[in-house]
């Protein structure tokens, strides 16, 4: 078969067990066909070098092993953000290009490192890619648009993917999975080529206050001043928080930056930017990239309302899009804050079915809950907070 892809998932409490059975069925599910790479997500209850040592023993040397901890996994129809939770999904087949490459302590150099990651996934595949996955650390403090500008220097395929997570909670830590390895602020790359298409699905779950507000001071990830005033000030006016209240997830999870941004042809467009933490000392507002002065920007609000019918056109566009073809993979890199500590077990069961139904049920589909996504916006790729991105690999276009 020239292109193969399966999602296996498992519940099992044994770490060590769990790993070794999902690449027994990954291997009995490819049969004949060669496994290339298996790109796996984890809860954080597992013993993660156990996974990747289950993994390792039963795949062999041969097939790239990479990934990260998530907030919650997806595996075709299951869907859970408790216990343990472990997520594969295996790439092969004759006619498919797979490269792997990762990079560390990515808060410096972070541009450097971005395109030396993208020139070893070149190298490695023996070529331009048709698409790279990414997965990187939130948590420690690299502007994630630096890390795509140097990935794209080398690149100039669609990118897509997500941040590595924890329970949903105060921010600890987050890892990242290369081979038997676990570790912490890295950034991992995936590329793909070889016979298939590809379509891209990106929709947001806020909603906008109305009241806009323009960048006066910032310093690389730090927001320090926005018309003029502490950002933090602002900030708290606006949601109505309290300065003893704005520390909380809980608080923070709720509200979100509109970014504006030019697009084609001069074309408005807004990132949402989610805050990963205020400065107590200068009121700044923490963001996982960059927002350069002189930016206007509008404070939005996330609501069910938005997340689900979000969801729902996005699900109607790419079916649209698809015309026909058929889907062969699904990988999603959902934002953790939509999902079970907002929307609900249930509602996030619902979103995921409908979803699934409409764009690929048949496909193999790979999900996380991540603490970040790498998507389009503007005619490029770019890092967002509260949105869905789904990557659908498809046969190629008649």
């Amino acid at each position: 078969m020239e292109k193969l892809a399966r999602s296996i998932f498992s519940e099992d409490p044994e770490s060590l067990d769990a790993g070794r059975s999902a690449g027994e069925a990954l291997l009995a599910d490819f049969g004949t066909e060669r496994l290339k790479v298996a790109l796996v997500y984890t809860t954080m209850n597992h013993d993660q070098p156990a996974v990747l040592e289950g993994l390792r023993r039963v795949l062999g040397k041969d097939v790239l092993l990479l990934g990260c901890s998530t907030q919650g996994v997806v595996s075709d129809e299951h869907l859970t953000e408790d216990g343990f939770a472990l997520g594969v999904m295996g790439f092969g087949g004759s006619a498919l290009g797979c490269a792997a490459a990762f990079e560390r302590e990515i808060q410096t150099d972070s541009k450097g490192k971005g395109r030396r990651l993208a020139q070893a996934l070149k190298r490695d595949l023996g070529g331009a890619p048709q698409v790279v996955v990414l997965l990187y650390d939130p948590l420690c403090g690299a502007d994630v648009d630096t890390i795509l500008e140097g990935v794209q220097l080398e690149v100039d395929c669609p990118l897509v993917g997500g941040a590595a997570g924890q329970p949903w909670g105060r921010p600890g830590a987050t890892f990242q999975f290369w081979d038997r390895e676990v570790f912490s602020h890295g950034v991992l790359g995936m590329a793909l080529s070889g016979p298939f298409a590809l379509e891209i699905g990106l929709c947001h779950g806020t909603a906008p206050s109305g009241i806009v507000s323009v960048v006066t001071k910032a310093t690389g990830n730090h927001v320090l001043e926005m018309d003029g005033r502490p950002a933090g000030d602002v900030w708290r006016e606006t949601t109505g928080c309290r300065a003893e209240d704005i520390v909380h997830q809980s608080h923070f999870a709720t509200w979100a930056l509109g970014v504006e941004v030019k697009g084609p042809e001069g074309r408005i467009e807004r990132l949402i930017r989610g805050a990963f933490g205020f400065d107590p000392q200068t009121s700044a507002i923490i963001l996982q990239a960059a927002v350069q002065e002189g930016t206007r920007v509008m404070l939005h609000h996330r609501t069910i309302e938005n997340i689900l019918t979000g969801t729902e056109n996005m699900a109607r566009d790419l079916a649209t899009r698809l015309n026909g073809r058929r889907p062969w993979a699904v990988l999603g890199f959902e934002c953790a804050a939509r999902t079970f500590p907002f929307l609900g077990q249930t509602n996030t069961c619902k979103e995921h079915e409908q979803l699934r139904s409409v764009v690929a049920p048949e496909a193999p589909w790979l999900g996380m809950m991540g603490w970040g996504e790498i998507g389009p916006c503007a005619g490029r790729p770019v890092f967002h907070n509260y949105s869905y991105p789904l990557l659908v690999l498809t046969d190629e276009k008649p």
